[in-house]
């Protein structure tokens, strides 16, 4: 570990100041990476989770920063991509075509109001709805295990 600790201390150091957590620190700041920090402060602005392939993390970030001015937070490097805007309505297009053949977006938080309007799961294409509802139909055929709590109709 020391061998290596110093190789990366060699190598990143052109990029500034280093430093070295303790195990305290490092538990504090993984515990804030797990817990999205960032965008835990009470607001009510919409938090998207976005799941895609890590070198498409930074781009789908992107992408959404200059359309939106959307905060962006990364983790499982780069992978996990949560994005906090303003709205959730007038961006919902935004996000499913900036993550569309990538991966797929989950709204975490937002208002009552956006989350009656928006689709909070990523929609799915009619074939696999239709496949989903004889399936949730085959295991609940009388409806009654959270009718059209993750999508309508289901």
């Amino acid at each position: 570990m020391a061998y290596r600790r110093r190789q990366l201390e060699t190598i990143l150091q052109p990029f500034g100041l280093l430093e070295t957590l303790g195990p305290d620190e490092s538990g504090a700041f993984w515990r804030g990476v797990r817990d999205v920090r960032p965008f835990a402060d009470g607001s009510t602005r919409a938090v998207w989770r976005i799941s895609v392939a890590p070198s498409e993390g930074p781009k789908v970030g992107a992408a959404l920063q200059a359309s939106t001015c959307a905060d962006v937070f990364y983790d499982w490097a780069g992978g996990l991509v949560w994005v906090e805007m303003p709205t959730a309505i007038a961006e919902e297009a935004t996000v499913r075509a900036a993550v569309a053949g990538r991966g797929h977006a989950l709204l975490v938080r937002a208002d009552a109001a956006v989350r009656a309007s928006a689709h909070v799961f990523e929609p799915l294409d009619p074939a696999f709805a239709a496949l989903s509802k004889r399936l949730k139909e085959s295991f609940d055929p009388k409806g009654v295990l959270n009718p059209g709590r993750i999508y309508a109709g289901l």
